[in-house]
């Protein structure tokens, strides 16, 4: 491993262990992105505000299923570091040349109430290529939230979200 990607790994794993931050993005030995929520949808942020910030980076994520995976690629991550990761994520991030490190992996990431799988880790577990895979977890995520008036994202609480 690159000395440079171990060190921002390193880094990543301080943020997420220590600094309460649930994704950090490391370019350049920096810390470029650091976020407190939970879910997708801070590293989505990145990608529709700023992708740029995303292509050679190290990610830092507590959980990688597939469909993290799928968008650490499509955002060009160099690599990725993982509080806990996925078997197929690591498959996944591995085919596409982007290297993954992590504290432990499970066979696969499940929903915060630990009854199912990840539900978004199911929608993207047939798709091939990022860009379709990140568009479906757009538009999941698009269809299971409402804007409140402040701007921030709710959750609806319906069956299928």
């Amino acid at each position: 491993m690159d000395e440079s990607i171990f060190k921002a790994a390193n880094k990543a794993k301080s943020a997420l262990t220590h600094g309460g931050k649930t994704l950090v993005v490391i370019g350049d030995g920096k810390i470029l992105h650091h976020s407190d929520q939970r879910g997708l949808t801070p590293l989505l942020n990145i990608l529709d505000a700023d992708p740029a910030k995303l292509e050679g980076a190290v990610i830092g994520d507590r959980f990688v299923g597939l469909a993290s995976a799928f968008l650490c690629i499509y955002g060009r991550a160099k690599a990725v570091f993982a509080l806990t990761i996925a078997d197929d994520a690591i498959d996944l991030l591995g085919k596409h040349g982007v290297l993954a490190t992590w504290q432990q992996t499970v066979p696969y990431i499940v929903e915060r109430d630990l009854t199912s799988r990840y539900k978004l880790d199911l929608l993207v577990k047939d798709v091939e290529y990022p860009p379709e895979a990140a568009e479906m977890i757009r538009k999941y995520i698009a269809n299971c939230a409402d804007i409140a008036s402040d701007g921030t994202n709710i959750p609806i609480a319906i069956k299928d979200c």
